[in-house]
């Protein structure tokens, strides 16, 4: 899995462009790295995934937080995320999105990055 991101200092975002194959140790690599950079800069997220493919389960949406959190401050888990997806894993992001807010986090769903934009703008 590869990745590239931009910085928005206008809209104070941080954008990642995700390719390849989505596994649960890579993803969890690179969500600790990316909310580090947002940390440090005091940014929002968008993760875009729409060149990608998911091998990630519901259990793995389930329990993200609880897994992948273990060496995460409570502060990197509060940074509001937008996960731009495709049609085919949709239905993931969207329970990943309910049960990461059930848990408190401030994640949404997003089939654009317009739209993604648009819901950090409230923030």
């Amino acid at each position: 899995m590869e990745y590239t991101y931009e910085v928005h200092p206008d809209l104070k975002v941080l954008s990642v462009r995700l390719s390849g194959t989505l596994y649960k140790k890579d993803v969890a690599l690179i969500d600790h790295e990316i909310r580090l950079k947002a940390r440090e800069l005091n940014y929002k997220i968008v993760l875009d995934f729409r060149d990608t493919s998911n091998y990630m389960s519901f259990g793995d949406a389930y329990f993200w937080f609880g897994t992948n959190s273990n060496n995460m401050s409570m502060d990197l888990i509060y940074i509001p995320v937008v996960h731009v997806t495709n049609e085919q894993d949709e239905y993931f992001f969207n329970f990943l999105e309910i049960t990461s807010n059930n848990k408190g986090a401030r994640i949404k769903t997003c089939r654009d990055q317009t739209s993604a934009f648009q819901w950090l703008e409230k923030l």
